[in-house]
């Protein structure tokens, strides 16, 4: 039992993270019923966001998660029209590579996160939002209480409008 138990920990661990050979994230924004604080607070963010976000910004996202190193870096990403025009490793000074652009996400796709984890009914979700753009700056969702090292978290900072 404890053997099973170490192999399912296991499986756990080497899927929770983003690789190079996963295919891209591509989320549809999925409408909910307004309920919970969660999804209030969301929409009031989301309403916000799209009053105030610049057409062409630029900002630093981290996500943490039981991967290797180099998937803990952040990522500085310049976006225009909801596109994302470059993402670079600003503390390696490089470009990011292609095989990990999946990675780099614009505030929609963020938000589009938050938005799964909300219809998926994660066991836990916390998200805090900035006072000015009301874009996500802190996301951590627990998808299962029963699975370990599954948990998705990001961090968003430096947002630059030009």
């Amino acid at each position: 039992m404890k053997k099973l138990l170490l192999v399912v920990l296991c499986l756990a661990n080497l899927v929770a993270c983003t690789t190079p050979t996963q295919p891209p994230i591509h989320y549809s924004k999925i409408e909910l019923p307004i309920q919970s604080n969660d999804a209030l607070q969301l929409q009031a963010a989301e309403i916000k966001w799209q009053k105030n976000r610049p057409i062409h910004y630029s900002y630093w996202l981290q996500r943490t998660c039981f991967c290797p190193r180099e998937y803990n870096s952040p990522i500085e990403i310049r976006v225009l029209n909801e596109s994302v025009q470059k993402a670079m490793l600003p503390l390696d000074h490089d470009l990011l590579p292609l095989v990990r652009m999946d990675e780099a996400l614009t505030i929609k796709d963020l938000f589009a996160v938050i938005h799964k984890a909300l219809a998926k009914k994660a066991a836990k979700i916390d998200v805090k939002y900035d006072w000015r753009y009301g874009y996500p700056t802190s996301i951590a969702i627990d998808w299962d209480k029963m699975i370990a090292d599954e948990e998705t978290y990001f961090t968003a900072k430096y947002l630059k409008a030009y």
